[in-house]
């Protein structure tokens, strides 16, 4: 499979665990370090780039790119969140939208690097 492909399959899967999947209660504990709701949240991204992927790469090397797809993802998340919460923002807050975008960013960067490490 090309990078595109990969990143399509990894973008879909982003959007149904972060849109569909995510619920208020992995929502709520994001800012507390080893939380239950955002270890649920990631374990959730965990578990769909092995799905997604799986059929067609080597069973180990993806095993290993979800894990760090799902670690990644908590991280990303944890630093977000605190910065909300640190700021107060709101989601009337011109900055909220723009951390929420910078939050988006990285996740995608961490697919470009899976989709690079499949496609060499």
């Amino acid at each position: 499979m090309e990078g595109i492909g990969i990143l399509l399959l990894l973008s879909f899967k982003h959007v149904i665990a972060d849109y569909f999947l995510q619920k208020s209660w992995m929502l709520k504990d994001k800012s507390i370090y080893g939380a239950q709701g955002g270890i649920a949240h990631a374990s959730t991204h965990t578990l769909g780039t092995l799905l997604v992927l799986f059929p067609f790469y080597n069973p180990l090397l993806i095993l290993l790119l979800s894990i760090l797809d799902g670690v990644a993802h908590y991280h990303i998340d944890y630093i977000k969140s605190n910065y909300w919460k640190d700021n107060a923002l709101t989601k009337n807050d011109a900055m909220f939208w723009m951390v929420h975008g910078v939050d988006q960013f990285a996740h995608y960067l961490t697919y470009i690097f899976i989709a690079t490490v499949l496609i060499i």
